[in-house]
């Protein structure tokens, strides 16, 4: 330890640091011991902080990892609960991304379970634990040992440390009954060309099912649907020339027309995804992208293919006459495949989970006569509209069922969100909240601090919304392992996905990710007080968490964040989180 200047300590799991080579970082926080605070059925972590003057190998298994050079020192860290199942432990080491700044920052959690160190390099393992929902309440103690070893000498035991796991006597639901409506957007054409396989193939379908998975176990709801080409006109990416990525979405549904001139409408492909959603408990929602207020980029050629309809609506056709494929050009061949996909998932017993989904509408006027078509075509489709202007939520049409205000407008006027929520409720919808590349704070950016993911569940109580959208969850730029950041400083790096494609078909998940999975968790952490404790002591609990996790004044002050700045406005500090959720297990074990 003494040889290559070795450091180690404990930092919170919401905790993430970034490097730019030049030293900074060195030497880490040194703390031989740890808290970490947990429900039952819940899932935390803390993470092993390393930084040495030389360097090293790291690894978190018992695999015989060298340096491609050849001997080097390495580190070899070990976590153990002796009153914790097998598997409940999972360690990763961290790896590092590029920002748009051109600085490093801790990111991915790797499963490989090895890491070559620079110098002066602060190295994270993040220590994920799975608290059994039939553990005794109570500190449960963990021990980490970091071990360092040279070529073939033995290895020597250098640090120990002490991880107490507070466990409360209090028992969050499955992941499967959270009532957190979180719905990160899905894009499995980018999965199918990151991993190289043929798209809607059996190898595609088996790796959406290994990125459901781990969708499920932040408690997703939501599948998207493409059901026509190219909804958002690729996010003009193609205007990108300096680094080309494709961002492109393709549709699901296959349509022919045979011989006679009938269209055919194959719906195989759309069960299937829909069958995978359903095994992960993700089909609540299914979301319909491509048939309402489809995105265009005239100059580029991304405008209508059917001229007489509303909207940009691209449904291509495979012609058996001919062998050729083209398009449906007309609105009324347009209105017969809405109308066969409606009664498709209507005959399928799913049609009243169906949301016909727009993004970003905003031209009121028009976006009447779009939603007025779809109704004539198909009157059962309910609406959901991701709102990013006023307007829209002044005037929503009674055919919204679904509605997600950017935040800054979820914030403008309470009392109309308020309104809105309840007229929603009333149809059986929902109102949710959403960030995308913009408002800068808070977000999930590679250069956020992960305590703004967490955020976001402290926030869905507060404004007493229903959930969060965000649009990325898997789309990526050409070569994400090797650049990250795309079309900055409008998108920031991260802007665009939560996981990234691993090299065994499973997505590589992220620290950002763990802080989706803590606010689905603080939220239901809070609903779960909410039904537990009497109103006046509830009040009283959540004033006091609150206090610790809000600075904003007022719900209106929020609507700010595009100018205030982050410590105006709430805690950047994992230690208040901590404090506000000690607060509110203590008072729900009380009971």
């Amino acid at each position: 330890m003494a040889e290559i200047g070795l450091s180690i300590g404990f930092a919170d799991g919401m905790s993430k640091s970034s490097w730019s080579r030049a030293g900074d970082g060195f030497p880490v926080e040194v703390s031989p011991e740890t808290d970490v605070l947990g429900a039952r059925n819940e899932v935390v972590g803390v993470q092993v902080r390393l930084a040495a003057r030389r360097d090293f190998v790291l690894t978190v298994d018992r695999a015989n990892w060298l340096h491609p050079l050849g001997f080097c020192p390495r580190v070899r860290l070990d976590v153990r609960f002796p009153t914790l199942p097998e598997g409940a432990v999972e360690t990763f080491v961290v790896g590092y991304v590029e920002g748009d700044d051109r600085v490093e920052w801790m990111e991915t959690l790797d499963r490989a379970g090895t890491a070559e160190v620079p110098a002066y390099r602060p190295q994270a393992v993040y220590v994920r634990i799975r608290i059994p929902r039939d553990l005794p309440a109570g500190v449960h103690e963990g021990r980490a040992k970091a071990y360092t070893q040279y070529g073939f000498e033995d290895e020597e035991l250098c640090w120990e440390g002490t991880i107490r796991l507070q466990v409360a006597g209090v028992t969050l639901p499955d992941v499967a009954d959270w009532s957190y409506h979180l719905d990160l957007w899905q894009h499995c054409t980018s999965i199918a060309r990151h991993h190289r396989v043929a798209l809607w193939s059996d190898a595609h379908f088996a790796l959406i099912d290994r990125y459901y998975a781990s969708l499920a176990q932040l408690g997703q709801k939501a599948v998207s649907v493409v059901a026509a080409e190219i909804p958002w006109s690729g996010q003009r990416c193609y205007r990108d020339r300096t680094y080309p990525s494709y961002l492109f979405e393709h549709a699901i549904v296959d349509v022919s027309r045979d011989e006679a001139g009938r269209l055919q409408f194959d719906f195989r492909k759309l069960d299937r995804l829909l069958a995978l959603a359903a095994k992960h408990g993700m089909d609540r929602e299914i979301e319909i992208l491509g048939l309402l207020n489809v995105w265009t980029d005239e100059p580029f050629g991304f405008g209508k293919v059917a001229p007489d309809a509303p909207d940009a609506i691209r449904v291509r056709c495979y012609d058996q006459e001919t062998g050729t494929i083209t398009y449906l050009r007309s609105a009324g061949e347009l209105s017969i495949f809405i109308r066969a996909l409606h009664d498709h998932l209507e005959e399928s017993g799913l049609l009243d989970r169906v949301r016909i989904t727009a993004d970003e509408p905003s031209d009121l006027d028009a976006f009447k006569e779009r939603l007025t078509f779809i109704r004539a075509a198909a009157p059962g489709f309910k609406v959901k509209v991701a709102i990013n202007h006023f307007e829209f939520m002044e005037d929503a049409p009674p055919e919204i069922v679904d509605a997600v205000p950017i935040l800054p407008l979820a914030c403008q006027e309470p009392a109309l969100t308020v309104e809105l929520i309840e007229r929603l409720h009333a149809r059986g919808g929902r109102m949710s909240w959403y960030v995308c590349c913009w408002p800068p704070i808070p977000n999930t950016f590679i250069h956020s601090p992960l305590v703004e993911g967490q955020l976001h569940g402290w926030l869905t109580f507060y404004l007493k919304l229903d959930g969060f959208l965000r649009w990325n969850f898997c789309l990526w730029p050409a070569e994400p392992w090797r650049r990250v950041s795309w079309r900055a400083p409008q998108w920031k790096a991260g802007d665009m996905f939560f996981v990234l494609p691993g090299r065994d078909g499973a997505p590589v998940e992220t620290l950002r990710y763990e802080s989706l999975r803590a606010a689905a968790q603080d939220y239901e952490l809070l609903k779960l007080a909410e039904r537990t404790l009497p109103a006046a002591e509830a009040e009283a609990v959540f004033k006091e968490a609150f206090a610790r996790v809000l600075r904003a004044g007022s719900i209106r002050d929020l609507a700010r964040v595009d100018t205030a700045g982050p410590e105006e406005l709430y805690s950047l500090d994992p230690r208040d989180y901590q404090a506000a959720r000690r607060l509110v297990l203590e008072a729900i074990a009380r009971q």
